[in-house]
């Protein structure tokens, strides 16, 4: 497979996964930065579930970032907690219902029909 074609079929999916990521969090009246920060928080580690590491990891402001966990907190999906020995510190927690809904949502109903043991991305890109 040639490089552009492989340029092209990622960036197909890219878009397709973009236009699900909006259908679906508007079903859920979010926006698909905060399903980004909801994906961030379930697979990182005690030292960057802060508002920070997020911030860090979507590349976004810390404006939005803030405003994207406020509302996140709001619909109960996210919880802060404080540092255990510094309180200047808070941490992200998804909870039960934000759990549940990432489940949901992920992985992308475009990945339903690959095999689970599919080792040929190009092959499966491709296919």
């Amino acid at each position: 497979m040639k490089r552009y074609q492989v340029h092209e079929y990622i960036e197909r999916l890219a878009n397709l996964f973009r236009k699900e990521a909006r259908q679906a969090t508007a079903t859920y009246g979010l926006q698909p930065v905060q399903l980004e920060a909801l994906k961030y928080l379930n697979l990182c580690n005690r030292y960057s579930d802060t508002p920070l590491g997020v911030t860090e990891y979507l590349g976004l402001t810390k404006g939005t970032v803030s405003q994207s966990i406020m509302i996140l907190v709001r619909k109960g999906l996210v919880e802060k907690l404080p540092d255990k020995n510094d309180k200047r510190v808070v941490h992200l927690e998804l909870t039960v219902e934000g759990k549940r809904l990432l489940k949901l949502l992920q992985p992308s109903l475009l990945l339903q029909n690959i095999p689970h043991d599919a080792i040929d991305l190009a092959a499966v890109v491709e296919q």
